[in-house]
């Protein structure tokens, strides 16, 4: 209760001052007072102390009430990003031009770090315990990797195993494999042919299509993908093709699906910038969560663009680092900061 009611005194008390120096308008500060937050205390509601020690509290940016209300699931993304050409510049890159998985170990300096371990495991237990969404090539580029806490989870168990056991026990409790399910989308057959996801699969090398790995999986495509992919990657008790259209995609479509047919009621869109970016405009996204790194000076030796740039301070409404959202919340983990950004949503789209 303590951690709710400063979380969200904080949170409440910035949405007036933003209105009261117009920084933002009367209708999306009242949006946000609508939805409220839902604060998880690691000991007593997640019954995780050890935890606690790193992490006393995990925020998300709406109310259960709120989410009900929804037509279409709670999307949040999940990044990590480390500031970059200088201490202090105030510049995040979430990626390395010519690295595989886009230098993140570079990024978070070395290693896998403590913070983003933990964070990103959470936020994969509590907001992707019912479904992960990623594009076709976001699959392909990690084609033997299954999504899962423990991708990062397991970075854990040496250093700080009573950590990794108290992960290991919440996500038994949150995820349910018979309602869970992982969306791919595919908005083409260029998308399918580049990715070259009928060959991988033909090979059996797809982790998450392995019939063995008992998962769940919807296609999230058009008509013209359908009638070309099912040929190969046939509909079966685990893979089923959710269709928006002839040859439109249509996102808000599919999404709205996922909440009435599926009852998808959270979604972790772990789908890469670019579909977060094009989400977000449709006012569909939001929430983010990043694990911002401190500067590592050996990234000062690869390439960095402005397609690596996650955020620069400045950019939020709030002068904080990411375009249109407001930083909801930030904890300290070492040097890192464990923080959440949320975005108004546009409610005459994903509300009756």
């Amino acid at each position: 209760m303590v951690h709710f009611d400063a979380v969200k005194k904080n949170h409440f008390d910035k949405l007036e001052y933003l209105l009261d120096t117009g920084v933002m308008d009367q209708n999306v500060v009242t949006h946000f007072r609508k939805r409220g937050l839902k604060v998880y205390d690691t000991v007593n509601d997640l019954d995780c102390p050890y935890l606690s020690k790193i992490i006393p509290y995990v925020v998300i940016g709406a109310s259960e009430e709120f989410v009900n209300k929804l037509t279409v699931p709670y999307q949040a993304t999940s990044f990590v990003a480390a500031e970059i050409f200088s201490p202090n510049s105030g510049i995040y890159a979430f990626k390395l031009l010519g690295l595989k998985g886009g230098g993140v170990t570079l990024l978070t300096g070395g290693s896998r770090k403590l913070g983003d371990n933990v964070f990103a495991s959470l936020h994969r237990i509590l907001v992707g315990s019912n479904a992960i969404m990623v594009t076709v090539n976001n699959m392909m580029e990690n084609h033997s990797q299954i999504w899962s806490w423990d991708f990062f989870g397991k970075h854990l168990k040496p250093c700080y195993p009573k950590v990794y056991d108290e992960l290991f026990k919440l996500a038994n409790r949150f995820v349910n494999l018979e309602r869970f399910y992982f969306v791919v989308s595919i908005r083409s057959i260029e998308s399918v042919d580049k990715s070259r996801l009928i060959e991988f699969y033909k090979k059996k090398e797809l982790s998450m299509l392995d019939p063995k790995n008992n998962l769940k999986v919807i296609i999230l495509t058009t008509d013209v993908v359908y009638e070309h992919l099912s040929r190969t990657i046939k509909e079966s008790d685990l893979v089923t093709y959710l269709r928006t259209g002839k040859e439109e995609f249509d996102m808000l479509k599919g999404l709205q699906t996922l909440r009435k047919d599926y009852g998808i009621k959270y979604l972790l869109n772990d789908g890469g910038r670019k579909m977060s970016e094009s989400i977000r405009k449709d006012g569909l996204l939001a929430e983010e969560r990043v694990t911002l790194e401190p500067f590592n000076p050996e990234t000062l030796k690869y390439t960095v663009d402005d397609t690596c740039i996650l955020g620069k301070k400045g950019w939020g409404t709030d002068g904080t680092e990411l375009k249109s959202s407001l930083l909801l919340d930030s904890i300290k983990i070492d040097h890192e900061e464990a923080n959440v950004y949320v975005y108004p949503l546009d409610e005459s789209k994903v509300m009756d």
